[in-house]
């Protein structure tokens, strides 16, 4: 018992001294340590005893010099991690990153130097060979294991750790959601914030939940849906583009650029409907702006860090802008110059009823900025066929890259986001050009991924970005602030398109003078349970929105005929990209591009031609096969 006590006292120790190493970590102040320390000294012993938890595993083995070690390097990597992510970012890490582990590992080169990745690769070959050794070298206690008492130190800290963190939570000394999970992890600590955002996942059941609740928020939250006032007959495209990091630089009060560099978006912001947006991330985290502004859903209901798009929406269809839309005959597409799989966006987008995703897999032309990013000119285009592919209204919903990070200086970003402003002038220009009627919004996602504070900003907010509203309709030069899940609905509302169960609850929110924004909130988490994971209440009890057949691209890619000549099999069809790869019975071959009409597979022996099952696949850099191009059988005689 005497030896228990022993080490718990050394475990303790141990963990408030990593404790403060990975606190350093993050906040790269000693300063900010300190105040940190002393402002909250009850919240640093919460933490401490938190990271203690893994370490009473040495209560139950004899080898307790190597446990100790081995978890400490867990703590240690998890902080190092976490403060290396606070460079390039602004959001902290938690248990959703490693969800993302496929993105990170496809952007390394983006943001390290080769040097740095492969100093970071000898750093976990040191560590795992230190393991080993210590494994092989540390002291086993001779001591017999007493199971049973250990068992019960192991117990005791756990009912500790769990009453201390359940006390906390209940006394405000630690919040359960951050609404910014940056300021969330700089007040409670790196391993609550940590912890939490491994337990605490999904939106938790609401107080008093039930078909009686739902439909009390049917009757009195809701707008009356079906109705559509703006013309008779008429029906305009809808198209969002959610710019990649677009900011105004000029909201940065140290912006050392004097030029302005995006002039064509400030013209659209005096002349169209405009205000700030505010969005749930900050330096990264597109996807969570998106779901936000597709699906009308406050993100604020989930756990910390948490991607909707890695969770829930993996293993159910949610109600969209895209879905309700189509219910009053629209069709719907989804446009991005960057990998389809990046985000599961290739299988997220069917659980959101889009009828066509076109990635940059299933694009021609494409043109790199100096950090790798395709540049967003080419959505133009993309759009403008997306229009023309179906006879009915479209919604499109784009996403734009050209604006992300790294930047090797805010000069260099700045040119970027001049250049996305040209793209946006060149779609107004085309789009004025057709007789369509169309409503064009556009939006930053996100702020982007420098060390900015609050107090530098002229708005107050590093959770802001702007949007505009270019229409050819003639719709009242509103000014309004909105949140990112109120966007659509607000823009909806200005159409008189009153569909869908977030989108009414939201319009009539933002019509009533005297909103009761707790009430708000609270219904709004009701609606978002209800919707996702409860019993579907507002629907009835049955889910009305089937998972789409989702199409990838809006062009048909075809094969017409296929030559075989001295090695090479020439592919002719249609609408080929650069990511078309020719595959013999099913194995994909080294392909060349030579136009959209025209692929070759080089150095193929005639024994693996002849009487073999040629397709075309469109497969990106992660070899993820995207869709087929259907199946060509060559014979001998051919």
């Amino acid at each position: 018992m005497k030896s228990n006590v022993r080490w718990l006292g050394k475990l303790l120790f141990l963990s408030a001294l990593i404790n403060i190493l990975i606190e350093l970590a993050a906040r790269k102040s000693l300063t900010s340590l300190y105040t940190y320390m002393r402002n909250g000294y009850l919240i640093f012993l919460l933490n401490t005893i938190i990271m203690l938890l893994p370490f009473t595993l040495v209560f139950i083995t004899k080898r307790k010099v190597f446990s100790c070690i081995a978890i400490s390097v867990m703590w240690i990597f998890l902080g190092v991690t976490n403060g290396i992510l606070l460079i390039f970012r602004t959001t902290p890490f938690t248990a959703a990153d490693f969800r993302l582990v496929k993105y990170a590992v496809s952007l390394a080169t983006v943001y390290f130097t080769w040097l740095q990745i492969i100093l970071m690769v000898l750093g976990f070959a040191l560590a795992a060979t230190l393991l080993l050794f210590v494994w092989r070298k540390a002291p086993i206690s001779k001591d017999k294991v007493g199971y049973r008492l250990g068992s019960v130190m192991i117990i005791a800290c756990a009912v500790t750790v769990l009453g201390a963190t359940s006390l906390s939570m209940k006394t405000g000394l630690v919040a359960v959601h951050f609404g910014n999970i940056g300021d969330g992890f700089r007040t409670y600590g790196f391993a609550y914030c940590f912890s939490n955002s491994i337990f605490n996942t999904g939106i938790s059941k609401p107080e008093g939940y039930s078909n009686e609740a739902m439909e009390t928020i049917k009757d009195k939250e809701l707008v009356q849906d079906n109705t559509f006032a703006l013309l008779e007959g008429t029906k305009p495209n809808i198209i969002m583009i959610q710019l990649e990091s677009f900011f105004d630089p000029m909201l940065w009060k140290k912006n050392p650029v004097k030029h302005d560099p995006i002039p064509f978006f400030h013209q659209l912001q005096k002349n169209y409907p405009s205000g700030y947006l505010n969005v749930p991330v900050v330096g990264a985290g597109t996807a969570n702006t998106e779901f936000e502004s597709i699906t009308g859903m406050n993100l604020d209901f989930f756990g910390p860090g948490e991607y909707p798009y890695k969770t829930v929406l993996k293993k159910t269809s949610a109600e969209s802008v895209a879905f309700d839309l189509k219910n009053i005959g629209y069709s719907a597409h989804a446009i991005h110059n960057n990998e389809a799989t990046f985000y599961d966006r290739n299988r997220v987008f069917s659980q959101l009823g889009f009828d066509t995703f076109t990635p940059i897999e299933y694009m021609n032309n494409s043109e790199r900025n100096p950090t790798g990013w395709c540049k967003d000119k080419i959505l133009t285009g993309e759009i403008i066929k997306t229009l023309d592919s179906t006879p009915s209204p479209d919604y499109i919903y784009t996403i734009s890259v050209q604006g992300h990070g790294k930047y090797p200086s805010f000069e260099y970003y700045c040119q970027q986001i001049g250049e996305m402003d040209e793209f946006v002038r060149s779609l107004v220009n085309t789009l004025r050009t057709r007789k369509e009627p169309t409503v064009l919004v556009m939006y930053g996602d996100h702020l982007p991924g420098f060390q900015w504070s609050e107090n530098e900003m002229k708005n107050g907010s590093l959770f802001q970005t702007e949007y505009v509203v270019w229409n050819n309709m003639n719709l009242p030069v509103v000014k309004k602030d909105v949140e990112a899940y109120q966007l659509a609905a607000h823009v909806l509302d200005m159409l008189n398109v009153h569909e869908g169960t977030m989108m009414r609850f939201h319009q009539k929110h933002l019509k009533d003078k005297n909103a009761d924004n707790e009430g708000y909130l609270r219904d709004m988490k009701t609606l978002e349970y209800d919707i996702l994971y409860g019993d579907h209440e507002v629907y009835g009890g049955v889910n009305p929105y089937p998972t789409s057949n989702l199409k990838m691209g809006v062009d048909n890619i075809t094969i017409d005929h296929v030559v075989y000549n001295d090695s090479n099999v020439l592919i002719y069809g249609n609408n080929f990209t650069p990511y078309s790869k020719v595959c013999l019975d099913g194995k994909m071959t080294e392909t060349t591009f030579v136009w959209p009409q025209l692929i070759i597979a080089k150095n193929v022996p005639e024994h693996k031609v002849v009487d073999s099952e040629i397709s075309v696949w469109q497969i990106g850099r992660d070899k993820v096969p995207l869709s087929e191009a259907g199946t060509f059988r060559f014979k001998a005689e051919e």
